[in-house]
């Protein structure tokens, strides 16, 4: 009885030595799950509902300017500005031809306490900010939509023309839309009896997105006399018997959606 006794418990201390060798990540009967948690992060967007940019000059992102004055309306695509044209004052020559006359550069101050006179080529400032579609397809277009007159006094058949337009952008150069192959004509005219003029369309998809200026000139030369520029010209017909008076027009530009 003994001998067998001393046998069993043998048989139970090897057994309970072999157990403690084995590994302790062993999980007890019934144990279940995972050793690891997930933690979660959020993050909302809205549309923004900013009026208006910062009133800059064209592919800038410097002091601020006191024009031209910036479209009130509370709309994320939309145009910004338009700086306003005058082609300065002149004599009424006697002879029926056609008569040329430059637009004078845009000229303005820049704001704050020591306000500087700045000269700057011609701009279209708009945006597109919408961020409830896939893309920021538009066109950009511009009309004349009053003749030059004074009262009862029409310049009759007046055209204006502009040149060398470029697309630039001071905030958004990641998304400024290619102008290559037509999206941007490089010259345009407008006349009274002519309807609106597609000046820029933008179908590229990913580009758009942010603020751009249509410029009518070279934003990277500098203009020392607003005289000497050259890119807005208007075109008075040699038929028209010029009065005396301060003729005023009215170019309407407008930016539409396209699919």
């Amino acid at each position: 009885m003994k001998k067998s006794l001393k046998l069993v418990s043998a048989a139970f201390m090897a057994t309970l030595a072999f157990g403690m060798l084995l590994p302790t990540a062993v999980k007890a009967e019934g144990e279940t799950g995972k050793p690891d948690v997930t933690s979660k992060g959020k993050i909302k967007f809205t549309q923004d509902d900013t009026v208006n940019p910062p009133n800059v000059g064209p592919g800038e992102g410097g002091e601020e300017i006191e024009e031209p004055t910036q479209n009130p309306a509370k709309l994320p695509l939309k145009i910004v500005s338009v700086t306003d044209l005058d082609f300065d004052t002149h004599k009424i020559v006697a002879n029926d031809l056609d008569k040329k006359f430059n637009a004078t550069a845009f000229k303005t101050k820049t704001k704050g306490e020591n306000p500087k006179d700045v000269i700057l080529p011609h701009f279209v400032r708009f945006q597109d900010i919408r961020s409830d579609g896939e893309n920021n397809h538009y066109t950009v277009s511009a009309k004349l939509t009053k003749q030059f007159s004074d009262g009862n006094k029409t310049l009759t058949g007046a055209s204006i023309e502009y040149k060398n337009l470029s697309l630039v952008s001071g905030t958004n150069n990641a998304t400024l839309p290619d102008t290559k192959d037509g999206a941007l004509v490089n010259t345009f005219t407008l006349t009274e009896k002519g309807g609106p003029e597609t000046v820029f369309t933008n179908k590229q998809d990913g580009k758009g997105f942010g603020v751009f200026e249509i410029v009518f000139g070279d934003i990277k030369k500098p203009i020392e006399n607003a005289s000497d520029y050259e890119n807005i010209v208007l075109t008075v017909p040699g038929d028209n018997v010029i009065k005396t008076g301060d003729y005023q027009a009215e170019i309407t530009w407008s930016i539409a959606e396209v699919k």
